[in-house]
């Protein structure tokens, strides 16, 4: 990440750059870059490229010190923090019901997200695979909606959702357990009602479960029965 501090002073100001209170070693990790926006006011936009890795950043307060001959000013530019990620709701869908999961990426004011610009936070299904979402960016705040239209048995199991900003990568993870609508329980009989059995006729009574479609079964008869009226 760039960290700006824009200076103006008379005579002309240098800035120190600081990291927790404590003056920074420039350098390959921390790399310094001043260019004028007006010299009569003596005006500079000093920038700082911070190349260090993630895990170095995260929970540091960066600030710029700035120094003339009539004082010292600072000012903190960001704390570094991870952003946060939260995935809802934890519930446990019927199959064949509409349903939905989203992912709400919170980030620290001055971070913002890196990686694929097209997909920037990542949803992955119970097999692995990565699930394209529908994605809605806000100041500071991502929300990714995974849509289930229908929820069918098959799609249970554990989702995760991962962000990547410059602070850090995070994730959560949700569980969904798919509920089994009720079967619809149909009773038939051969022959059938409008015919008249009499006394030794043959019968057979057929009881059949169905499932709803969402369910990844198959139409599952439970019993037969056969017999002679009496």
């Amino acid at each position: 990440p760039n960290l700006t501090c824009i200076s103006t002073g008379s005579p002309a100001t240098t800035v120190t750059w600081m990291r927790d209170g404590q003056q920074l070693s420039l350098g390959d990790t921390y790399i310094p870059i001043q260019t004028v926006t007006d010299r009569r006011l003596s005006t500079y936009n000093n920038i700082l490229v911070i190349k260090a890795a993630s895990s170095d950043i995260i929970g540091h307060t960066y600030s710029c010190t700035v120094i003339n001959a009539f004082g010292t000013v600072s000012k903190a530019l960001v704390a570094f923090t991870p952003p946060t990620v939260t995935i809802s709701p934890h519930e446990t869908p019927t199959a064949g019901e509409s349903f939905s999961l989203t992912c709400t990426v919170n980030l620290a004011e001055g971070d913002y997200i890196v990686g694929d610009s097209g997909s920037p936070v990542q949803w992955k299904g119970p097999d692995g695979a990565s699930i394209k979402s529908t994605l809605q960016v806000m100041t500071n705040t991502y929300i990714s909606t995974l849509e289930f239209n229908p929820v069918r048995t098959s799609h249970g199991g554990e989702y995760i959702c991962q962000a990547t900003s410059t602070a850090g990568t995070i994730m959560d993870a949700a569980n969904i357990i798919i509920q089994i609508p009720p079967p619809t329980l149909t009773v038939s009989r051969d022959p059938d009602a409008s015919t008249t059995l009499r006394h030794g006729d043959s019968l057979s009574l057929t009881c059949t479960i169905q499932l709803d479609e969402a369910v990844d079964s198959d139409v599952v008869v439970i019993g037969r029965l056969q017999g002679q009226a009496g």
